[in-house]
């Protein structure tokens, strides 16, 4: 942690350096929004739809946030990344309460915080297993309030799986830390509608958007779980995963279908619409 760079209210350190107050609100109360931007070779992919949904998420939990604290925080974080694959974490709290209180006080300090990582985690084929979603009724907000992804990935693990698939009566909402889309029996690329059961994922939107106009444009809407048990190919999509296959969902008779031409046909798009991104 020593080598890694983190800023804390404006100031630029190391991670292992940074002091936060115990009466943190995002300690106590998990009063905090949170963004992971990818990079790669230096330059952020969609960095503006990312600030675009954070800025949502502190308008929805009432925050005052001055954003242009927030960009200069990432751009002292982007020097620090250099040229590098990897990814900037940066968390905004409401503020730091004189003692713990479930009622916040109005002049509170918006609390910054964030670090750069050198790197991008490996993004081979997973295993995960189908759930419940007990999570919050307000998953369009990404909150740091993740108990029930934590509760239910850890189970997962528990099996030797690396991610959830969680449902609600019956309806696919999301995984654990991604978005999931499928190819149903007849060859169709679905995906769960946007709710408040489900993040807004940039990666998401960056495939929807890449796949319109061709022969894998996307369906939005219902997802019965049930489709998995016909599915040729799950894959999950997130900013640090890209697109990741699902090489097998315990709890449905999904089986995986190697080298499935449709989904090699959307891969090959993606990384076409990625590499578009990254050079604009």
């Amino acid at each position: 942690m020593k080598d890694i760079s983190a800023i804390y209210q404006g100031k630029l350190s190391t991670l292992d350096q940074i002091r936060v107050s115990p009466m943190s609100r995002a300690y106590t109360f998990s009063d905090s929004i949170y963004e992971v931007i990818p990079y790669f070779l230096g330059k952020p992919l969609c960095f503006k739809e990312h600030l675009d949904r954070m800025t949502e998420s502190a308008n929805q939990m009432n925050m005052n946030v001055d954003f242009k604290c927030v960009s200069n925080d990432i751009e002292q974080l982007e020097s620090a990344l250099g040229d590098l694959d990897g990814y900037i974490y940066y968390q905004i709290s409401r503020g730091t309460d004189v003692i713990r209180s479930h009622f916040f006080q109005d002049d509170l300090e918006i609390e910054r915080f964030g670090y750069a990582m050198p790197s991008m985690p490996a993004s081979s084929p997973i295993s995960a297993m189908l759930c419940n979603d007990d999570r919050w009724s307000k998953c369009n907000i990404k909150s740091t309030s993740l108990l029930a992804n934590v509760l239910s990935m850890n189970k997962a693990k528990s099996l030797g799986c690396q991610e959830v698939v969680m449902h609600r009566n019956g309806l696919m909402t999301e995984a654990g830390a991604s978005n999931v889309f499928y190819f149903n029996s007849e060859g169709i690329v679905r995906t769960s509608a946007l709710s408040e059961n489900i993040l807004p994922g940039i990666t998401r939107q960056i495939l929807i958007n890449a796949l319109k106009g061709t022969a894998y444009s996307v369906q939005e809407g219902n997802c019965n779980i049930k489709d998995f048990d016909t599915s040729p190919f799950i894959w999950l999509t997130s900013s640090t995963k890209g697109l990741l296959p699902l090489t097998n969902l315990i709890g449905s008779n999904y089986e995986l279908q190697e080298n499935y031409k449709g989904y090699m046909e959307v891969l090959a798009i993606f990384h076409s619409a990625m590499q578009s991104l990254l050079e604009v």
